[in-house]
């Protein structure tokens, strides 16, 4: 039986990128889309890439896999409509957070500036100035904390809702929530694993490269590594999403 969100499963989702025929140049094609990637236009084969790992896990029924690096054409089709509902469904999150974040950074930038000048004209407004600037900076803090819980929230729907599109092979599959919704429920605990190992994956690997910042001869690599880290974490996290929306399905029938 293909493998499911178990312990060896999880070996399975964690060390395939490393096994199987030329998965050195695989790793090194998708590595080098994902420095790459500040241009916007390599993201999308790397998201069709990712898509291929998942229909394998979710169409085909079959334990991941890295697949050949081929059929540019399909990659940038896949690509555009995973990489799409990505966005549709982080976006939310990505208002609150960088609105949030702008919010501060003005009304900061205020603070300084009004703090130097309403005090020099006008003494008796400079507290009523300095405590609006404030409450303005505690209030973007508060809308850009609440995009990071948005976000988090987000991410544990994002699989059910992609893996709902790649069964059914239709974008707007990831929005009909009444199809993915019973997936989710039925593998909750499941999600949440595979969303935990990917971040905490994602997260070991961070570390990992803060070493070679730390060092004077191998801080050169970072960004080398950064790519390399982005890559892996893309092509374990896509695969055990697809694996545990699978497993949701199973439990679903059953």
């Amino acid at each position: 039986m293909a493998s499911t969100v178990t312990l060896e499963g999880i070996k399975k989702g964690v060390f395939f990128p490393f096994r199987g025929e030329k998965w050195g140049l695989k790793v090194l094609i998708g590595s080098a889309l994902c420095f790459g990637s500040s241009l916007v236009i390599p993201v999308i084969p790397l998201f069709g890439y990712y898509s291929q790992l998942m229909k394998r896990i979710i169409a085909r029924d079959e334990d991941p896999e890295m697949p050949e690096w081929k059929d540019w054409g399909t990659l940038f089709m896949d690509g555009i409509k995973l990489f799409g509902a990505v966005l549709i469904y982080m976006l939310p999150a990505l208002i609150l957070s960088i609105g949030g974040f702008l919010l501060f950074m003005v009304l900061d930038f205020s603070l300084a500036f009004s703090s130097a000048t309403i005090q020099q004209y006008s003494t008796s407004l400079f507290p009523m100035t300095m405590l609006a600037n404030m409450l303005g900076m505690f209030g973007g803090m508060a809308v850009m904390m609440l995009g990071f819980v948005v976000a988090f929230g987000t991410i544990v729907i994002i699989p059910p809702a992609l893996g709902n599109m790649i069964a059914k092979d239709d974008f707007r599959a990831a929005f009909r929530f009444k199809e993915w919704w019973p997936v989710l429920k039925a593998n909750l605990s499941g999600f949440i694993l595979a969303v935990a190992i990917t971040l905490g994956l994602f997260y070991l690997m961070y570390m990992l490269a803060m070493i070679f910042y730390a060092t004077i001869v191998l801080c050169f690599l970072l960004p080398f590594l950064f790519a390399f880290i982005t890559f892996i974490s893309g092509t374990v996290g896509f695969s055990v999403f697809a694996i545990t929306y699978r497993d949701g399905v199973r439990k679903l029938a059953a």
